[in-house]
């Protein structure tokens, strides 16, 4: 005689047939992003805004899910917003020390925010302010622009969603609502007509929550995500059935499987990272470690350890400031922004290797790295050692599929035999 055993009454079954607690268990938690100074995006939230400091955190090695980028140093995370994570739609500010700034893409096209008081205050402040159709578009630290509406009556969340570049709907439909079980939603007045125009979609889990808007302007422009792209992290009871609906489908990606992460002093959550069709990251974590990892704790930042770490604007630990803006090449190393030369360089090596460093003018890193670089080139003069700047030759940085930096390629016949980032 066999008996399955059913979910208690207080749960049901979400679109994937995990236990869930209807929509509060299935829930958009926040966007993360890439920032170049703490101290200049937190004035701006703060001010602008009204967020507060959620909670802060610092870490000496990179996250084991990316949540930092592809990066392996020291960084900070800081969640910022207007109130309990349970409720309210946040940012995750990630800062990487050494890196001042990231080269931008098409991906995001904006952030929509319910709170009109927000566009007296950033003109008061400074900031630029744009309208776009008649709709007031906010422009904050890193570029990154913020959408000014009206709220709606009867909605609390005053953060609308995101809005990003779709390069095939039909997929992004297919991926968002067919894998992850998303519901498509109405787009509000005031929003409908930005993004380039052309053809649009709005997916969330409830329409309570922040949303996310995707637009195609049938341009035929692929989604570049640079080296700023961030990602959407939503909350669930269970992150395996999205993984395996991931993999069964084909659809899209996964960058990582399911994993638990621990926060010093705090809950351990597991997270499992996926990819959309245009490559956007889809972060799905266990609700019941998250939340009580969120508990607001309205963390100080302790800015004088960011200024000894070189953070904000602050000089790498043990340099001048002057050093900081020297340029990939400088000091003896050639400098290569195109795949000719490049492979006519690694030709005229005696052994036909070359080696290339990639880097930019804001990164610290890179900078830190210059002297031992040098070094190299010395020790070993059969083999050719050549940089580039990332600003400079997106091309050749494509061709090496080279997305953050410092970031070295070693090259054999022309050919990527091996390569080291961080």
């Amino acid at each position: 005689m066999s008996s399955t055993t059913s979910p208690p009454a207080s749960t049901t079954i979400d679109s994937l047939g995990a236990p869930s607690r209807l929509s509060s268990n299935m829930r958009t938690l926040h966007w993360v992003t890439k920032i170049g100074s703490l101290r200049s995006s937190l004035r701006f939230y703060e001010l602008v805004f009204g967020f507060r400091v959620l909670r802060h955190e610092e870490f000496e090695t990179g996250c084991e899910a990316t949540c930092n980028g592809p990066y392996g140093g020291a960084w900070s995370k800081t969640m910022v917003g207007l109130g309990d994570e349970k409720d309210n739609f946040v940012f995750e500010l990630t800062y990487n020390y050494g890196i001042d700034s990231y080269r931008s893409g098409n991906d995001v096209v904006h952030f929509a925010l319910a709170m009109p008081e927000a566009v007296p205050r950033a003109v008061a402040l400074g900031y630029e302010v744009k309208y776009e159709r008649g709709c007031p578009i906010v422009v904050g630290p890193d570029g990154y622009r913020y959408a000014i509406v009206d709220p709606a009556a009867g909605r609390a969340e005053r953060f609308w969603g995101v809005c990003l570049r779709s390069s095939d709907l039909d997929k992004t439909r297919e991926y968002w609502c067919g894998v992850l079980g998303m519901t498509e939603f109405p787009t509000p007045a005031g929003l409908a007509d930005l993004g380039g125009g052309g053809r649009s979609l709005a997916v969330g889990w409830a329409p309570d929550q922040a949303h996310l808007r995707f637009v195609d302007p049938g341009d035929s422009v692929p989604v570049d995500h640079a080296l700023a792209s961030g990602r959407i992290a939503n909350a669930c009871r269970s992150v395996e059935p999205f993984h395996n609906a991931a993999v069964s489908t084909g659809l899209g990606g996964v960058l990582n499987p399911p994993v638990t992460l621990p926060t010093p002093g705090k809950a351990d959550v597991v997270v499992t990272i996926l990819t959309d069709p245009d490559g956007y990251e889809i972060c799905f974590v266990g609700d019941e470690g998250f939340y009580d990892l969120a508990v607001p704790l309205y963390d100080k930042v302790d800015w004088d350890l960011r200024t000894r770490r070189g953070g904000d604007g602050a000089p790498a630990p043990g340099r001048k400031e002057a050093t900081a803006g020297t340029k990939p090449g400088e000091g003896g190393i050639p400098t290569v922004t195109g795949v000719a030369e490049t492979e006519s360089l690694a030709s005229s090596a005696p052994s036909g290797a070359a080696v290339l460093e990639f880097g930019a003018t804001w990164c610290k890193n890179c900078t830190k790295m210059t002297p031992h670089f040098e070094k190299l080139a010395k020790d070993f003069p059969a083999v050719a050692f050549a940089s580039a700047d990332v600003d400079e030759a997106g091309e050749l940085a494509d061709q090496y599929g080279v997305s953050s930096v410092p970031h070295f390629v070693l090259l054999m016949g022309g050919e990527k035999v091996a390569e080291y980032v961080g």
